[in-house]
């Protein structure tokens, strides 16, 4: 077995996480074109045929393929290009620094997920050639909010012959084979603004929300805990309404977050809601309001005993000396894009904390940097080889 595969350089590793940080890619605005350039370049220095997807106002994606033989179906490996801003809170060093130091790479993105995405292009730079099969790299505007690049990316990929997706978001390197959906709703009723002492010459918008709101807490939302995923959530996280004490309301908009398991019908849950709403209009005096989607994301499941997670498993096993256990996310990943899109089996490993990703001196550890370097590469030996 050839070195690398055993023993990745965990100072190269640290170096080029390090440059990835440096470059701004924070969403919003998303910025993504500068680092998917940079990307480009060191793809292109490697032969691989590069392509990056100009999405206008300054983002980008990049989709590359690393030729193999032809004999298997390829690889499909997906990093987001953006980062969250850093936030408010003050940072003990400089959020684009790139800092290394103490065995870790700080900086915004460093877990998440620029230190995959630095496990990618080093895992490419150590198998230049001879596997069975490709291996595509897409790196992709968006992630944070929408996906973009994510959505255009299946698009490319809809008629390529690929075997499954790993995308090495954190997970300290653990296996995941379970994704939580993501439905997001903005509901907003309307009324009829009045002075606020002659209150009953109006429509106030916020009671009526308030009777939305109540019949909402209602559904029937009782579906069992999921052995990966636990239970259904939904949470109330932002409500706009009103301009001033003295005046009615004529207008209240919220936002409601929920992360639903496999088997349940986003279709199904937005016709409820459209049920209340008509429900309410039909009983309460000027009642009117609308919902709308902001956010749909499926819940991802992949069997256990898939072949593709068997062997990732295999691998896993080999680099870490650690069997791995079937675990799912409560997050999402833009694996809820592409593995529904193009009907793969989706694996997410990578490494850094899940719990340090998006918060103040966000960092990535370099030992877990090498070993996912360690899992990556026995991965595509196993997935691709003869």
């Amino acid at each position: 077995m050839p070195a690398f595969l055993t023993d990745p350089d965990p100072q190269a590793l640290a170096q080029l996480c390090s440059k990835l940080v440096k470059i701004n890619s924070i969403n919003p605005p998303g910025n993504e074109t500068r680092l998917a350039e940079y990307c480009a370049r060191y793809l292109e220095d490697l032969a691989l045929e590069v392509s990056v997807i100009n999405h206008g106002q300054n983002r980008s994606s990049l989709l590359a393929r690393l030729p193999g033989k032809g004999n298997k179906p390829g690889v499909l490996f997906s990093a987001h290009l953006d980062t969250v801003p850093p936030g408010l809170t003050a940072w003990e060093h400089d959020p684009l620094s790139g800092l290394i130091a103490d065995g870790n790479v700080y900086g915004r993105g460093a877990a998440d997920m620029k230190g995959g995405m630095a496990v990618i292009l080093y895992t490419v730079s150590a198998l230049k050639a001879g596997l069975e099969g490709d291996i595509y790299i897409a790196l992709t505007a968006g992630e944070e909010t929408d996906s973009l690049g994510a959505k255009v990316v299946a698009d490319r990929l809809a008629d390529v012959p690929l075997q499954g997706i790993i995308i090495p978001e954190p997970t300290h390197n653990q296996v995941v084979i379970a994704e939580k959906g993501a439905l997001w709703l903005e509901l907003t009723t309307f009324g009829k603004t009045a002075h606020g002492s002659t209150p009953g010459v109006g429509v106030n918008a916020i009671e009526h929300m308030r009777l939305l709101l109540n019949e909402w807490d209602a559904l029937p939302f009782t579906l069992p805990a999921h052995p990966l995923l636990g239970e259904f959530t939904r949470s109330l996280n932002t409500i706009q309404g009103g301009v001033k004490t003295n005046v009615v309301p004529d207008q209240c908009t919220i936002s409601i977050d929920m992360r639903t398991l496999p088997g349940q019908d986003h279709a199904e849950i937005f016709r409820q809601v459209e049920a209340l709403i008509e429900k309410l209009s039909g009983s309460v005096d000027q009642f009117k309001a609308t919902v709308v989607v902001s956010n749909d994301r499926p819940p991802v499941m992949t069997d256990p005993q898939h072949p593709f997670v068997v062997r990732f498993n295999q691998a896993a096993e080999t680099a870490t000396g650690t069997r791995p256990a079937p675990r799912g996310m409560f997050a999402f990943t833009d694996g809820s894009i592409l593995a529904p899109r193009l009907k793969l089996p989706l694996v997410v490993c990578g490494p850094g904390q899940p719990n340090i990703a998006h918060q103040p001196d966000e960092y990535v550890e370099i030992s877990q940097l090498t070993e996912s370097a360690k899992i990556l590469l026995q991965a595509l030996t196993g997935l691709l080889s003869a």
